[in-house]
């Protein structure tokens, strides 16, 4: 509350319009006494009910000192955002004569705006006129002005009062308000107070990451969005409504109800109120009105809106609060950036030798980076054979010039053009039992961005092969210490194949066997004919026949999901299958009118119950031909060497077996 100095006739007085409160007196309570039990069990905020608690003390005491009595709050107290500000304005006329109001103009003014609350004429209807409204003496002119709080920070409730002077009566020094009218005066009244944010409002965004989430059309691109809401204040809070306001093209979900017909909130009954500093936490899905079959591309670093919160509450005396929260986003995070190269030249580095299959066991001292490996000895189990390739590469010289390692990993694929999507339309997951075979539809879909210049048609067949890790068995314990394995030996591309000692048959490499048997069919050898297991290493494959990769996963077993797959879920028939050749036609300005998509089925069997994981699959593209009018020709010139890798799929699916 705040008035004028004497000087002036008439006085403002502005005063804040808030709910009242209950009184607070405490008395004191003992437990024993019969007098303070009865006036315990009859108050009306007392928590003591009619019948003693079993294991209680017969009465409970009262959490709050609160009175039936009503009070006035008797300072200004907090506004906070969302709230709605009243303010009752009285301008008392406190002279013993008639005064004449000519205005009264009431502003609500921020760092940004200025709004204007109330403004008076002289005929106290709000519009202009040319006589002013006579104010008796002692009469007061009343208004209640309402603003709804929308921005933090310093407020300031500006307030004009111009009234025209008695007759005879003397100037107020620098109050006139025109120096031709000296009888107009002008006296203003500024009230500044500080806006705080009652809630605090944190994000976070969840993106699938099931792979059968992934796979699927209608829950690959949906948008789990997770709200924390923490009561800044000092009072408790009612929230009468929490909603997601989506942009246009996105429906969104409630998650938090009970899931009963009435939609009934999680936060009822007893979780209603929220207490002082107290955090909840809400979950919206949303999901775009519209799917296209190729996923959109979502650039790195950047921010997707979502929409905004709309939040409604009480005060603990039915206060009204309302807040719009500003525009919530998601921001797709930037690709990790590549450890540095370290300073530290290769030779000085501390390299690791093979480890042993018992961890105490002795071991032979490492030598020195630089210096070649240790000889076999006699008896060793990993001695190489007589005559072999392996044996010369052992003993050869560390100067000597050496041909290129074979690596087991196979040759990187050329970058395409085409982008593969792979979408798993029907999978049975309530009728999946043991030992019963169960069929997986799922479809291929392939674009491409390549403008058809020279051609009218692109020709594309693709295969899906199945995968699976390789089986790594674990090494025998040896009776003798074992030197050390060089890692990049044999270091000569051979065709032929030295049989795993007796001693150690588990030593085998089958992945390695796998990459020479493909190396043999791919390149002439040269060297004289062989047979492995019936097969002519000599023979090469006719020209326009693929040759697929083995059916293994490149790289180590335990990356990614490949640890998880279930090997007691096994697929039915052939590990590759050919789809039907399918052709990319131009469209406009010669960009291929896309995308083609192909149905295909898959039959897999599950041998024991419980959870499992479902892959792996590989979709290799083993034609690509241009077309025209003329001739047909290759897009790229493709061999057997050059069957290209597109994607692969550790996990397709994941599904409960029952009995």
């Amino acid at each position: 509350m705040a008035s004028d100095g004497p000087a002036h006739f008439l006085s403002l007085k502005v005063m804040r319009v808030s709910r009242p409160e209950l009184a607070s007196a405490w008395q004191p309570f003992y437990s024993s006494s019969p007098s303070f039990s009865a006036h315990s069990s009859a108050h009306i905020l007392s928590l003591q009910g009619s019948a003693p608690l079993p294991g209680h003390p017969k009465t409970l005491r009262d959490l709050t000192h609160a009175s039936e009595l009503l009070t006035l709050p008797s300072a200004f107290g907090s506004i906070q955002l969302g709230e709605t500000f009243s303010s009752c304005l009285c301008v008392n006329n406190e002279a013993q004569v008639d005064i004449e109001v000519v205005q009264v103009k009431v502003e609500m003014q921020t760092v940004t705006v200025k709004v204007t609350l109330f403004e008076l004429d002289g005929d106290g209807s709000g519009t202009s006129a040319k006589g002013g409204q006579v104010l008796g003496a002692g009469d007061v002119l009343e208004n209640v002005v309402h603003h709804e709080i929308k921005e933090l920070g310093q407020h300031v409730l500006a307030c004009a009062v111009t009234y025209r002077l008695p007759p005879n009566a003397r100037p107020i020094p620098g109050a006139a308000e025109d120096a031709n009218d000296p009888s107009l005066v002008t006296f203003r009244k500024f009230y500044k107070f500080a806006v705080t944010n009652p809630l605090s409002v944190k994000t976070k965004v969840h993106a699938p990451r099931s792979p059968t989430a992934l796979l699927s059309l209608d829950q690959r691109d949906k948008v789990f969005l997770e709200v924390h809401i923490q009561n800044l204040t000092q009072e408790p809070m009612h929230f009468e409504r929490m909603r997601l306001e989506p942009i246009e093209g996105w429906d969104v979900q409630d998650a938090n109800h009970k899931g009963d017909t009435d939609n009934t909130s999680i936060f009822s009954g007893a979780l209603a109120i929220m207490q002082p500093q107290d955090t909840r936490q809400y979950l919206y899905i949303l999901t775009p009105k519209t799917t296209t079959p190729v996923p959109p591309t979502l650039t790195p670093g950047s921010i997707i809106p979502l929409g905004r919160l709309d939040i409604a509450w009480r005060s603990p005396f039915g206060e009204p609060g309302r807040l719009l929260t500003s525009m919530l986003t998601r921001r797709i995070p930037l690709p990790v950036t590549p450890a540095p190269a370290s300073a530290v030249p290769p030779h000085l580095k501390r390299t690791v030798t093979g480890s042993m299959s018992r961890p105490q066991s002795p071991s032979i001292s490492s030598t020195r980076p630089a210096s070649p490996p240790p000889n076999q000895r006699p008896g060793s189990p990993f001695r190489p054979r007589a005559g072999s390739v392996a044996s010369q590469i052992g003993s050869a010289r560390p100067q000597s010039p050496q041909f290129p390692s074979l690596s087991t990993a196979p040759s990187t694929a050329p970058q395409s053009d085409l982008d593969v999507n792979l979408v798993v339309k029907h999978f049975p997951h309530f009728h999946v039992k043991v030992e019963t075979p169960f069929k997986v539809s799922l479809q291929l879909i392939v674009s491409s961005s390549m403008p058809l210049r020279d051609f009218a048609m692109r020709k594309l067949a693709f295969v899906v092969q199945h995968l699976q890790v390789p089986k790594v068995s674990q090494t025998a314990p040896l009776s003798q210490v074992q030197p050390p394995i060089e890692a990049l030996s044999p270091r000569v591309s051979s065709s032929g194949f030295s049989t795993p000692s007796s001693a150690n048959p588990s030593s085998f490499n089958y992945a390695l066997a796998h990459q020479k048997i493909l190396d043999a069919a791919v390149q002439r050898s040269s060297s004289p004919e062989g047979t492995i297991h019936g097969v002519n290493l000599s023979d090469t494959p006719e020209p326009n026949v693929p040759v697929l990769p083995p059916p293994f996963f490149d790289g180590p077993s335990d990356s990614d999901h490949r640890a998880q797959l279930d090997p007691s879920v096994m697929f039915l028939g052939s590990s590759a299958l050919l789809l039907p050749p399918v052709q990319i036609s131009t469209g406009d300005f010669g960009i291929p009118s896309n995308p083609v998509i192909q149905d295909f089925e898959l039959t897999f069997v599950a041998m024991t119950p419980g959870f499992h994981r479902i892959g792996g699959l590989r979709v290799l593209l083993v034609q690509d031909k241009g077309t025209s009018d003329f001739q047909e020709f290759e897009v790229e010139q493709a061999t057997q060497s050059k069957v290209q890798t597109l994607k692969e799929y550790d996990i397709i699916a994941e599904t409960w077996v029952s009995t």
